[in-house]
């Protein structure tokens, strides 16, 4: 009888260095991680009166534009390929690394109200862009597809190694989208920074000409991009061509492996003062 008058005590002790990912504690936070992601892509389709024909017209009038200007008047060498094809599969995979790495940057400050109120891992903010992205990557290689047949480049089997090239895509940005957004929680003026290495990023990697025309004295330099490789086997496999360059992709897989190791690491030592600073 004495055992029903006992009181049980719970004493919850601060983790001590760094912690791990659960797993099991982001899959029982599966309900918010799914409205977050909702959210984010209404407020994507929502944000314009095209709403959700914006995301479709989007990488179409980007190929336009620069075709004209670097198809057109610069006329850059394209190896044979249609160059809106050359356009449209570099912007695939640049287009849905860049659009993460800046929602993942605003996303810690933008979800404050979140953070200071209730908790949840708080890897579920910066993991919001990567999955939300999709929609739009999904929807760029819908684009892609058409216009292949506009063109008379028909799917063939080498576009069984996209999905191979969009996750080395995916853990390239999901990485670095928990260093800035970790980052930028820490210095407020990081998130002013990320768009213009964006932009310069965008031009010494692949995305309107082809690699070919490089000059093989820099090559070396060149390749120290990983998005080069990534971009180069996605453009061969979507125009068919049977020189596929699997080993390039070797360098974009460590440093997406590192990016992604090493951006959870940060992020887990930053995110007890995340609610702190936002």
């Amino acid at each position: 009888m004495g055992t029903e008058n006992q009181k049980h005590h719970l004493r919850i002790l601060p983790s001590q260095g760094w912690v791990p990912v659960s797993f099991s504690e982001l899959w029982s936070y599966r309900d918010l991680l799914y409205y977050l992601v909702l959210r984010d892509i209404r407020s994507t389709t929502h944000a314009t009166r095209l709403g959700f024909y914006w995301v479709l017209l989007q990488p179409l009038a980007t190929a336009a534009i620069i075709s004209v200007v670097m198809g057109f008047l610069v006329k850059v060498p394209t190896d044979g390929v249609p160059y809106p094809v050359v356009v449209l599969s570099g912007l695939l995979i640049w287009g849905y690394v860049s659009n993460v790495v800046i929602r993942s940057s605003t996303s810690m400050i933008a979800n404050a109200y979140l953070l200071t109120k209730v908790y949840f891992p708080r890897i579920i903010i910066p993991l919001v862009p990567s999955i939300s992205g999709l929609i739009d990557m999904a929807i760029h290689l819908f684009v892609i597809t058409a216009c292949c047949f506009y063109y008379q480049v028909l799917p063939q089997s080498s576009w069984l190694i996209l999905p191979f090239t969009m996750a080395l895509a995916i853990g390239i940005a999901l990485g670095a989208g928990l260093w800035v957004s970790a980052l930028t929680v820490r210095f407020r003026d990081f998130g002013n920074i990320i768009p213009v290495f964006l932009q310069l990023g965008m031009y010494i990697s692949p995305v309107f000409y082809p690699s070919s025309i490089v000059p093989a004295h820099w090559r070396w330099l060149y390749d120290m991009n990983p998005m080069v490789g990534i971009i180069d086997v996605t453009r061969d496999a979507i125009v068919g061509r049977g020189d596929v360059q699997f080993g390039s992709l070797g360098y974009p897989m460590e440093v997406a492996f590192f990016l992604l190791f090493s951006g959870i690491f940060y992020f887990r030592v930053s995110e007890d003062i995340a609610s702190d600073l936002v």
